[in-house]
This record gives structure tokens, C-alpha cells and sequence, in this order.
């Protein structure tokens, strides 16, 4: 049998704290008992003054035993208790009766009602205790917090509220305390360290804010009565043994080791204790919950950031408005409250739009913070100096080198950047204790900063001249890295090559950026090179053009691929608008005429002999030659274009099927979801015009999904709408309508004219063919209003004009249908499009046929029919208006109309308006 442990016979250590909890629920209960009691009238001085004397500094019971005592006229008695009780704690503790202690005496002394009310006085006394200042602003945006913290304070006996500077740990610690008020009894009570300067000063603070004496003498921070620090932790562990409180230990990160020692010691000697602390890194002592405070949420104007610019600025500039100028400000200063609270200031003397634009020099703007603040809050400078004072100096080299990165670094790049000879020391080492001090935020293997503390790294690294050589080496890393991906994004691997140039996204392009701003031509032309197909695949495509045309303007020698491949990027993206006509010929000749070592070179010939020419038999030689390309890729994109430039000029569709399913297959084979995607979209297109409508939703699904997987949008708008018509031809509106209402949300996001005329042409013709004349004619010069730039493609104007040629008809303007109907078909000339201008002739043929010339309808619906390569089944109302054609015409007639038709071409169609 196991031998007893200390203390008494049979007790065993682990039993210690259990029998330590019980008494004091024990004594509890029969306060609670003894104080209704005594409300009741009960004669208990007898029993009260025996647990006294056992228990002679517990305050409860002595305010229990002097209320006894005065209700049996024994005043002076009751007197004398309060007297002995505040003697010994002043000797033993230092420390003053309590405020409900001092109640009951000074009620006595009064004679008030206050103690003939029983647990009124004493109770509600003790649970108003702690020294929490009434708030002198509103809350904002943390409601949610306020009660995560409560329940981790609940469960937990220590809580961390962890985060940078400015976030508003210290408020929404206080907020949590006014919520928590009444859990202890004791009370809740603050402990400011931010002025405590020396760790030694700690304990003292504590006491301090308790309003307690040490029994050693001391009387404010500063002032140590003994060298040994334990010495004066033991005393204070003392005093606040049986004590039900929650302390609130604010600022600990520059006395992080003492106020860990502290609360280590406290939290074991005092059973009934709680400590919610803030700090910018965690104690890191055992059973310590941390629970990060970030930035407040800013998109929208109902959002919590910019709640709080609105009444902080209000209160400084009645009237204040949100707009889009306050979300500016929200977003460039990360959601970081005392950031938001220093604009809001500025607002008194400059409007939102004003500060929003000067936020790009914020340490200088935001410098108006409250007089009383503690001063590292009084300034947005002064907030970070505080915590780049606590760092150690490499963790300062490392801090103002990460900042070079506009996107957050993995670590490898970290390393590789900020420290590629390793003379810093360990950099998981250095990223780890940043972390903790809430200087860098850790997401998925990613660290990132806040946009000030970014801001303010950047300026110490451009003092210590080390910017240029910093932007070097990001560059460098990125482009290798860049380069060594664009190859797999044409195979299997594009998804996993995608996710990490995603990820990287803000710093390929802030070195792109970068490089084009320092004027260096030929590190931004190489950059174009390895980013030129990730910005056609990704969605980037404007974007990316922009970029691409900004780095062919630089002046500099330039690496010839890389030169080339700039103008082919800007040159593919030139179709949406980056670029006129002219220049986009420029580009292509430029790219395909120097034969690179890039496959993509290949490509850009016979991109760039489609669109200037058209197709030709030139053009569609070259083509056919990429068909038979080395490259499994390029050979399979060879078949799709072969297609379509075929389709330009009316092959049937059976053949069309075929050319398209024989690219889907090679794209399949090796993988590629892009160049598989394209293939289902195109050989749906021609499913749906034979009519499998059913089959052709199939396709178009699975082109979404693969869409889905790469991240693109610029490619799903056009099969979104495809669908949502497809619905609606196998009598599914709902389902039309839901889809539609996605791709016009898909074309707004990516913003093209072409996209989101598209969609607005798919609403007027349905109104069209529904009969509602206005729908149509507004939903059809929507589109016309969104292509009046010089970024629309001719396929879309011809579309557009086609259709309210249509509407100019059916409203009884034939001249104007007809002069609509010219444009429309001057459009689809210059496009090179067969299937556009096929429904640009069927609307011509609609115009003719209301303004009664049958025959040159049934001749225009014939041109239709032989440019397109078949009926179009997608257009319903085409059977009707044909044989509305055929039948006012005699059977010679209507002969010599199809024979004219059958020779008529795109070219000759105008003539015969």
C-alpha cells in the first residue's frame, strides 16, 4: 500500500486542491445561507463570530458578523470587528478593507437601511468592485469578440488576446470585462503595464491597480522594497489566494518575461483566479489560450471598418457620409481600428476623398490621435516604433527585407531574399518569433504583412540603402520561378503550377510592375515571356496586355525571345480591346516573324494571319501545319483552330463535329483541361445548332467545370450564356433564367465589353421573340451604349446592330431597319466570321421580308445557311420566317432566290440592301 503524501494522514497530493475547492464552496454556501438569513431576521452573531475566528480576513463573513451584530444592538461591537479585520489586513496583506466592506461599516456608522436590507449592501457591493472606467466612445464592429472572449474566460483561466498594434486588444479586453462583470466576485480589475518601464515593477503595478498596499511598504510603481522579486510575488500570491477575480493584464509585451512569471505564480496559488492578458506575442506559459485580434472586416459600407470610420468621423465632422472614398481608407489601412480612428481625426479638416488619397505617405497623415492616448497610440509611426523596438536586430534586417514583398513570402523565399548567405541565423527561427509579435500574419505556409507595417519596413529599408538590391533579388527569384513553371501549364500539371503562380500573383506582377517603373526593359519583357499563356489561362488576359504593352514601350536592349513574346501576348490579348487594329497587326508581325525558341511562337503566325486576313487558303495551310506540330499541345490547339477557321468559310457540320472532337481527344490525352474545355465549348456549339440541345448542355457543363478548376473567368461568360439558351429551348426558363443572371455576374466581374454586350443581347432577343418590342429595343442599345468604346470586336457590333435592325422593322422604320441592317453587315465583313455573320444575314432576311421582299429574304437565308455550313436549330423562329418566305413566292421564283443566295457572299450581301 502507497504511503500517504504531506499534510494530513491518509491525504493524498492530487487530493489536495479538490478538498481546497470544496471548503471554499463549502464556506460560500454557507455565506449564502447565513446573509438570507439574517434578511429574514435570524439572531446568527454566535456562529458568525466562531467562522470569524477561524476565517479572520475573509470580508464576506466579517461584513456578515458586523450586520449581526448591529441588528442585536451590539454596534460598538460590530465596530470593533470591522476595526480588528481592516488592522490585520493592513499588517498581514497591506491592503484596505473593500469597498463593500467599507459600505457595511459606513452604514452602520449611518445607521442607514442600507443594513437592515440584508444582501442589497453586502452582495451587490462585492460584484460592483474592480476599476473599470466608464467608456468615452461607442464600440464598434466587435460584438461577436466581446463574447468569444467571455467564453474563453468561462473555460479557460488564462486568455492571450494576441495581435498588432492598433487592433484593439486593450478595448476590446475592457469590453469583454464590463461583460463579465458579474461572473467574479471579486470583481474585474485592469492592470496598465505600458508605462511599467522595468520588469522588476510588475507585481507593484498589480498591486496598484488593486488599490492594495504591499505589507513590505511599497506605495507605487517604482518603488521596491526588496531586491528579491519572488519575495514580493509571494506576497501578493498571498493576498490574492481565495480572491474571485479576473485581472486584466494590458500590454505585456515588453515585460513579456515578468508578466509571464507573474501570471504563472498567480494562476497556481490562486485557485479562484482568471487573467485575460493583451499583448503583441503570446506569455507562453502552460494552459495559456491565445486568440488573435486582427483587422475589422471592410468591404461594404456596412461593414465593421467602416462603421467605425463613421462614427469616429462623425463625432469630429457632423454630417459625415460613407462612400466609396471611406472604404478606400478602410481597405489601405488593413481594418486596423486606431489607424481608422486617426483618419476619422483627419476628417475634420479634409474630406474622405482627401485622406484617402494622401494614405500613400500615412506615418506623415495620420498623427492627430487623442491627448490622453498612451503616446505609441497618439501617432500611426509611433504604433509600430513600439513594436520595432522590441525586436532583436536580425529580426529587424529580416522585417524590413520581407517587406519587399508585396504578396507575402513562403519561407523558402524568405530565405532566399532577405538572407541568402544565412549570416541572419535560422530564418524559420526569425519568420516564427515575428509571427508572435504580430508583426507578420502566417496563412497556409504564406506570410504576409499589414499594409502598414509593410509601409513602414519599406522606409527602413530604403534608409539603410538596401531597396535596390532587395528588388533585385525578389525579382530574380520570381521570374526563375516563373520561368521554370510556364512549360507544365500547357500539361497535366497546370493546376498545381496555377495555384503556386496564383498564390504568387501580387509579387510576379509588383516585380513586373517595378521593373517597368526603373525603366529596365529587359527584365520586364522576360517577365511577359513567362506570364504571357498564366494571363490568357487565369483570366488575367487585360491585365496582363497592359502590362505586356507597357514593357514593349521601354526603351533598352532586351533579350529577342523575350521581346517577341511581349508583342505576341499583347498582340493575342490586342482581340479585347488592348490596342487598335493597327497596332495589334504591328504585334503580331513583329512576334511571328522572329522564329523564337518558344512553341508559342508557332502559334502567334497563325493567330496572326487568322485576324488580319481572315480565312485564307494562306492562313489555313499555316494552320494545318500546326496540326502536325511536334507538340502534343500545340498540335491539338492546331485542330481547333483549323476548325474554326474552316467554319469561317461553311463547312458542314458533320465535319466541324469531327475536327472538334479529334482536338478534345488530344487534349485529353495529355491532360490539359484549358485546351479541353475549349474543345467541349466549340463542339457543343455545333451539337446545339443541329439541334442535340440536350447533349450540347452536357458539354457545356463540363467545359464549366474544367473553366471551374483553372480559375477562369474571361472563358465562362460566353458558355454560361450559351447554356442559359440551351435551357430555355428544352423548356427549362427557371433554369435559363438562373444561369443567364450568373453570366451577366460572370461578364461584370471580368468586365469586357464583349461580355457583357453579350448578355444583353441573349435579353433582348428573348424579348424579341416574346413580343415585348421596348424590352428589346432597351436591352439591345444597352449593349450598343456598353460597345461604344474602342474595345469592342466586330463580331458583337454586328450582332447587336443586326438585332435592332430587327426591332427598327417590326416598330415600321424600314429605312432605318435597313440601315441598321448595312452596319450590321459591314461589322461581320471585317470580323472573318462565318457563323456571325450567318445571323447577321437572317436578320437582314427578317428585315426584308416585313418590308415585303420575299425573294431577298429566301436569298439571304440561303447566303445564311451556306456560310454557317447548316440551319441553325438554335434560332427557332428561322423555320417560320422561311417558310413565311417560301410561300409568297412561286416555285421559279423561289428557285432563283436560293440561286442567288448560293452564290452570295458576306462580301456581296450589302449590295443587295
Amino acid at each position: 500500500m502507497a504511503r500517504a503524501g504531506p499534510g494530513r494522514r491518509g491525504e493524498a497530493p492530487f487530493a489536495l486542491a479538490w478538498r481546497a475547492r470544496l471548503d471554499e464552496l463549502r464556506l460560500s454556501a454557507a455565506e449564502d445561507r447565513l446573509d438570507a438569513e439574517l434578511g429574514l431576521g435570524a439572531r446568527a452573531a454566535a456562529d458568525l463570530e466562531a467562522m470569524v475566528a477561524a476565517h479572520p480576513l475573509r470580508e464576506r463573513l466579517v461584513g456578515l458578523l458586523m450586520r449581526a451584530l448591529h441588528a442585536e444592538s451590539r454596534t460598538a461591537d460590530a465596530l470593533q470587528a470591522f476595526a480588528r479585520c481592516r488592522d490585520r489586513l493592513a499588517d498581514e496583506l497591506g491592503a484596505d478593507p473593500s469597498p463593500a466592506l467599507a459600505a457595511v461599516h459606513l452604514a452602520i456608522l449611518r445607521n442607514t437601511p442600507m443594513v437592515a436590507a440584508g444582501a442589497a449592501g453586502d452582495v451587490a457591493g462585492a460584484r460592483r468592485a474592480g476599476n473599470l472606467r466608464a467608456p468615452l466612445t461607442s464600440f464598434v464592429g466587435r460584438d461577436d469578440e466581446v463574447r468569444a472572449v467571455g467564453d474563453l474566460v468561462a473555460k479557460a483561466r488564462l486568455v492571450t488576446l494576441v495581435g498588432p498594434g492598433g487592433a484593439g486588444k486593450t478595448r476590446l479586453s475592457v469590453e469583454a470585462g464590463r461583460w463579465l462583470r458579474d461572473a467574479p466576485d471579486g470583481g474585474v480589475w485592469l492592470v496598465e503595464l505600458a508605462n511599467v518601464a522595468d520588469p522588476a515593477d510588475v507585481v507593484q503595478a498589480v498591486w496598484t491597480a488593486l488599490g492594495m498596499r504591499d505589507p513590505a511598504g511599497a506605495t507605487g510603481p517604482g518603488r521596491r522594497v526588496a531586491a528579491d522579486g519572488t519575495v514580493a510575488l509571494d506576497r501578493l500570491a498571498g493576498a490574492l489566494a481565495y480572491r474571485r477575480i479576473l485581472l486584466i493584464l494590458d500590454n505585456c509585451e515588453h515585460v513579456i518575461g515578468a508578466a509571464a512569471a507573474l501570471t504563472d505564480r498567480l494562476l497556481g496559488d490562486c485557485p479562484h483566479l482568471r487573467i485575460l492578458a493583451t499583448s503583441r506575442e503570446p506569455l507562453g506559459i502552460t494552459g495559456e489560450v491565445l486568440l488573435p485580434v486582427g483587422p475589422l472586416p471592410g468591404d461594404g459600407l456596412d461593414s465593421p471598418a467602416a462603421r467605425l470610420l463613421s462614427d469616429r468621423a462623425a463625432a469630429v465632422r457632423p454630417g459625415f457620409q460613407l462612400d466609396g472614398s471611406a472604404l478606400r481608407i478602410c481597405r489601405a489601412l488593413d481594418g486596423m481600428p486606431l489607424a481608422i480612428e486617426l483618419a476619422a481625426a483627419r476628417c475634420r479638416s479634409m474630406t474622405a476623398a482627401q485622406v484617402a488619397d494622401r494614405l500613400d505617405d500615412r506615418f506623415r497623415l495620420l498623427t492627430r490621435g487623442s491627448r490622453t492616448a498612451l503616446p505609441r497610440h497618439q501617432t500611426l509611426r509611433a504604433v509600430v516604433d513600439w513594436s520595432w523596438g522590441l525586436l532583436t536586430e536580425a529580426e529587424r534586417v529580416m522585417l524590413r527585407r520581407l517587406a519587399v514583398f508585396p504578396g507575402g513570402a513562403t519561407l523558402d523565399a524568405a530565405a532566399a531574399v532577405c538572407d541568402p548567405d544565412g549570416t541572419l541565423g535560422d530564418p524559420v527561427d526569425l519568420v516564427a518569433a515575428l509571427v508572435d509579435k504580430s508583426l507578420l500574419v502566417e496563412d497556409d505556409g504564406r506570410y504576409r504583412m499589414l499594409e502598414t507595417i509593410r509601409a513602414y519596413g519599406l522606409e527602413r529599408l530604403e534608409e539603410c540603402g538596401e531597396t535596390a538590391r532587395l528588388r533585385r533579388r525578389h525579382a530574380t527569384w520570381f521570374l526563375e520561378l516563373a520561368g521554370r513553371l510556364e512549360p507544365s501549364l500547357r500539361t497535366a500539371e497546370q493546376l498545381k503550377s496555377l495555384a503556386v503562380l496564383s498564390a504568387e500573383h501580387e509579387n510576379l506582377h509588383g516585380a513586373l510592375r517595378r521593373a517597368i517603373t526603373a525603366g529596365d526593359a529587359d527584365l520586364a519583357v522576360q517577365f511577359v515571356l513567362v506570364l504571357g499563356w498564366y494571363w490568357w489561362m487565369r483570366g488575367h488576359r487585360v491585365e496582363g496586355a497592359g502590362l505586356a504593352v507597357a514593357a514593349l514601350a521601354l526603351d533598352g536592349p532586351t533579350d529577342p525571345d523575350a521581346r517577341a513574346m511581349a508583342c505576341g501576348v499583347a498582340a493575342v490579348n490586342g482581340f479585347d480591346g488592348i490596342g487598335e487594329a493597327g497596332q495589334v497587326n504591328a504585334w503580331f508581325e513583329e512576334a511571328f516573324t522572329y522564329q523564337g525558341r518558344h512553341p508559342m511562337f508557332r502559334l502567334f503566325k497563325a493567330v496572326s494571319l487568322l485576324f488580319r486576313d481572315g480565312s485564307t487558303a494562306e492562313t489555313l495551310e499555316h494552320i494545318g501545319g500546326l496540326t502536325r506540330d511536334p507538340d502534343p499541345w500545340l498540335a491539338s490547339l492546331g485542330e481547333l483552330l483549323y476548325c474554326h477557321a474552316e467554319m469561317n468559310v461553311g463547312i458542314p457540320y458533320d465535319v466541324a463535329a469531327r475536327r472538334f472532337a479529334k482536338a478534345l481527344a488530344g487534349f485529353q490525352e495529355i491532360g490539359e483541361r484549358w485546351g479541353t474545355a475549349a474543345s467541349l465549348q466549340s463542339l457543343a456549339e455545333i451539337l446545339a445548332r443541329r439541334g442535340d440541345y440536350a447533349a450540347a448542355v452536357d458539354h457545356l457543363e463540363e467545359s464549366l467545370r474544367l473553366f471551374g478548376e483553372l480559375g477562369t473567368t474571361e472563358d465562362r461568360s460566353a458558355a454560361e450564356v450559351r447554356l442559359a439558351q440551351l435551357h430555355e429551348l428544352l423548356g427549362r426558363p427557371e433554369r435559363a433564367e438562373l444561369v443567364l443572371a450568373g453570366a451577366r455576374r460572370t461578364a461584370l466581374q471580368v468586365g469586357l465589353p464583349d461580355g457583357i454586350a453579350f448578355v444583353e443581347y441573349v435579353y433582348a432577343e428573348r424579348a424579341l421573340r416574346a413580343g415585348r418590342l421596348d424590352d428589346a429595343r432597351r436591352h439591345f442599345n444597352g449593349a450598343a451604349d456598353v460597345l461604344a468604346g474602342d474595345r469592342a470586336s466586330p463580331q458583337m457590333l454586328a450582332a447587336v446592330h443586326g438585332g435592332l435592325a430587327v426591332v427598327r422593322a417590326l416598330e415600321g422604320a424600314p429605312g432605318d431597319a435597313r440601315t441598321m441592317a448595312a452596319v450590321a453587315l459591314e461589322h461581320a465583313r471585317s470580323a472573318f466570321d462565318g457563323p456571325v455573320a450567318g445571323a447577321v444575314l437572317e436578320d437582314a432576311a427578317e428585315v426584308m421580308l416585313l418590308d415585303g421582299e420575299p425573294a431577298l429574304a429566301v436569298t439571304l437565308l440561303t447566303a445564311a445557311e451556306k456560310i454557317r455550313g447548316g440551319p441553325d436549330h438554335t434560332r427557332p423562329h428561322l423555320a417560320t420566317l422561311a417558310s413565311a418566305a417560301s410561300e409568297a413566292l412561286t416555285t421559279e421564283e423561289r428557285a432563283a432566290a436560293v440561286a442567288r443566295g448560293r452564290a452570295t457572299t458576306i462580301e456581296t450581301a450589302a449590295d443587295l440592301l
